[in-house]
Parts: C-alpha cells; sequence; structure tokens
C-alpha cells in the first residue's frame, strides 16, 4: 500500500479483494489478508474526495488511516 500512487491501484483485478465496507462500516475500506482477517483503514483525507456523481474517488485518496486487522464478519 505505501508503494501506491493512490488507492486505484488497490481496485480489482488486484489481489487482494480491496473493497468498501457497507452498513455500520460506512467509509471504510478493507482488503483481505490471511482469512479470516482483513486490514480496515479510511482515507485519510477529512472530507474523504467523492466523483461528481458521489461515491469514493479512489484516484484521490492518496493516503490511508489503518483502523486494524480484524475479522470483519465475526
Amino acid at each position: 500500500m505505501r508503494a501506491a500512487a493512490n488507492l486505484g491501484v488497490l481496485r480489482p483485478p488486484f489481489p487482494g479483494r480491496c473493497h468498501e465496507l457497507k452498513a455500520d462500516r460506512a467509509g471504510q475500506l478493507s482488503i483481505d489478508l490471511v482469512h479470516p482477517y482483513r486490514l480496515v483503514f479510511v482515507p485519510s483525507a477529512d472530507p474523504s474526495p467523492e466523483k461528481p456523481g458521489g461515491g469514493l474517488d479512489w484516484d484521490l485518496v492518496t493516503a490511508v488511516t489503518i483502523i486494524g486487522i480484524e475479522d470483519t464478519h465475526g
């Protein structure tokens, strides 16, 4: 992640299934580690950059804040 120019390079088909979380975790993202664990993080910018039509603009996210490593389904 440190070497990535922006979050957009981690979009599928990048291995690790980086994706935005939903419901009470909206605004957070996760990337798969060793099952069932995931690295959970948020864009560092506040507010997070959005596309004109809404939704996170992954290409404008250049820094993240790591929340932790956890089982998001547990």
